[in-house]
């Protein structure tokens, strides 16, 4: 039993050995492939680095920076909370963390819990901050300073604080705690919040950012709400909603409350304010001026 025993020992031993001289023995799955060449540029390439800078303070740990053209970050510790970045560096804030980007002229945003958020350069007529992760955010923004949130919306206000939380339905609420008034550029609308006021902005998959402001487009101004449109078509107000029919054999476009509706020949659209929602009031050309 004991040599029947030695040469299956024998026998699986010379196997293995066998295994790991063969080559190339690894079948599936087989080597990655790119799927495009050249491969697409990675983050550092899109945030190039500017010559603006700004002071990074960690509050809770952890927190990382990864300073402007690097490929990655390292953590501020407990006896080096500060560093400094100049446009084109991150700040990462794990959850649990807490940091603060502080520039000269005394703006700040603090990140609480997951976040990441890039320095930007308005020398080269970016936004001064810009996130592509958030949990909650306060921000202290001075005269012309603009944030890119997320999905590229545009923030811009000249006071603070302001109030960023993103919630599990997908949607950025906006709270704007000042006593002045801030704005939004959500796809075609501009938003205007006063004080005290709160607006929430769904994180679509096409993305938020601001379409420009075409001077060709048409305009019908609806019971609190603005459209916009290319072609000639028909608009009739009843009540609280709009009427909207291409004229003719000739489509239409629409935009409106962030979207883009298309009519094609003969078709017609109905436009109005959210359901349970008051009208807003229509913008006015002295609006902020002292009467």
């Amino acid at each position: 039993m004991r040599s029947v025993a030695a040469s299956f020992a024998a026998l699986a031993l010379a196997a293995v050995g066998a295994g790991c001289l063969a080559r190339d023995t690894q079948r599936w799955p087989g080597p990655m492939r790119p799927t495009q060449d050249p491969l697409p540029p990675g983050d550092a390439l899109r945030h190039p680095p500017g010559p603006e800078e700004v002071s990074v303070q960690r509050h809770a740990d952890p927190v990382q920076v990864r300073p402007a053209g690097a490929l990655r970050g390292y953590p501020l510790s407990f006896f080096d909370k500060r560093a400094r970045l100049t446009a084109g560096g991150a700040v990462i804030v794990s959850p649990g963390g807490r940091a603060e980007v502080l520039w000269p002229d005394g703006a700040s945003v603090v990140l609480s819990g997951e976040a990441i958020g890039w320095v930007g350069s308005p020398s080269r007529g970016e936004p001064v901050f810009e996130f592509q992760e958030l949990d909650r955010a306060r921000l202290e923004l001075r005269e012309g300073m603009q944030v890119r949130l997320l999905g590229g919306a545009l923030l811009t206000g000249n006071s603070g604080p302001y109030m960023l939380d993103q919630a599990p339905d997908e949607t950025l609420s906006i709270h704007n705690q000042s006593k002045a008034p801030l704005q939004v550029a959500f796809r075609d609308e501009r938003i205007e919040l006063a004080a005290g006021q709160i607006v929430k902005l769904p994180l679509l998959s096409s993305g938020g950012a601001p379409a420009g402001d075409d001077a060709e487009l048409a305009r019908f101004q609806g019971p609190g709400f603005l459209l916009r449109m290319a072609g000639e078509p028909e608009c009739r107000e009843e009540g609280e909603r709009v009427l909207v029919s291409a004229a003719g054999d000739r489509p239409a476009e629409i935009l409106t409350f962030g979207v883009r509706v298309r009519l094609g020949a003969g078709e017609r659209a109905t436009f109005s304010t959210p359901s349970g929602a008051p009208p807003a009031e229509a913008p006015r050309e002295d609006r902020g001026q002292t009467p």
